[in-house]
C-alpha cells in the first residue's frame, strides 16, 4: 500500500487546511501576512516548493515500504504526478504574483524579485527531480566548501595563540578542550558585560553555518 504515508501526510496537513479555509471564509481585515504585498507574493509562490519537498519526504518512506530506493522519484503515481506539477505551478504563480505586486505599487524591482524567486524555485524543483543530475550539481559546491573550510582551519592552526590552543586540543583533547570551553564561556560573558547581550548575536550567527557544516560533515562520513 504505497499510498499510506501520503494519507498520513495529508492528515497532518489538515490543521493548515482548516486554518486556510477559515481565513478565507471570515470577512474583514486580516492583519499579518497580507500587510506587505511583496511578502505575501513570495510566500504564495514558495508554497509549491514546500509541497514538493513534503512529497519527497513522504515518498522516501513510501518507496522504502515498496522495496525501492528512497531517493528515487515516488513510486505511487498520483504523488509522482503531483510532484511533477509543482514546478510549472510555481512558474504560473510567480507570473500572477509579479503582475499583482506591480499593480500594488511595489515597482519594477519588487515585481522582478518575485519573478526571479519563482523561476529559481521552479528550476530547483526541475533539477531535483533528476537525482543523478542534482547530485552532480551539488557535489562540486560541497567539495569547494569543504576545501575552503579546511584551508581556513589550517590557517587558524598556524596563528600564534589560537593556533597553539587548537594544536593542543588535537594532541590532548581530554586536557585542553575543557580549558578552551571555559575560556570561551568567559570571553562571551565579558563581551555581554561590556557590550550587552545584543553583541552575542554576531557569534551566534557565525556559529550557525559552522555547526551546520559540522553536522553535514559528520553525516557524510
Amino acid at each position: 500500500m504505497p499510498f499510506i504515508p501520503y494519507a498520513i501526510g495529508a492528515f497532518m496537513m489538515l490543521p493548515f487546511v482548516i486554518w486556510a479555509v477559515l481565513w478565507m471564509a471570515f470577512p474583514g481585515p486580516k492583519p499579518g501576512i497580507t500587510d506587505s504585498p511583496l511578502t505575501f507574493a513570495l510566500l504564495a509562490t514558495s508554497v509549491p516548493l514546500v509541497l514538493f519537498h513534503y512529497i519527497a519526504a513522504l515518498g522516501y518512506v513510501a518507496n522504502s515500504m515498496a522495496g525501492r530506493a528512497g531517493e528515487e522519484l515516488p513510486v505511487w503515481g498520483p504523488a509522482r504526478w503531483t510532484q511533477r506539477a509543482m514546478a510549472p505551478l510555481t512558474v504560473l504563480l510567480s507570473l500572477a504574483a509579479t503582475v499583482w505586486v506591480y499593480s500594488q505599487g511595489e515597482g519594477v524591482i519588487g515585481a522582478g524579485a518575485v519573478l526571479t524567486a519563482g523561476l529559481v524555485m521552479a528550476a530547483i524543483m526541475a533539477v531535483a527531480r533528476r537525482p543523478r543530475r542534482s547530485a552532480r550539481l551539488m557535489a562540486a559546491p560541497g567539495q569547494w566548501v569543504r576545501t575552503g573550510v579546511y584551508a581556513v582551519s589550517r590557517m587558524a592552526v598556524r596563528l600564534p595563540i589560537i593556533g597553539t590552543l587548537w594544536r593542543e586540543v588535537a594532541a590532548n583533547p581530554e586536557r585542553a578542550a575543557p580549558v578552551i570551553l571555559v575560556n570561551t564561556a568567559l570571553l562571551f560573558a565579558a563581551i555581554a558585560v561590556v557590550f550587552g547581550f545584543e553583541a552575542l548575536v554576531v557569534p551566534a550567527m557565525i556559529g550557525v553555518p559552522v555547526v551546520f557544516f559540522l553536522m553535514i560533515s559528520l553525516a557524510a562520513e
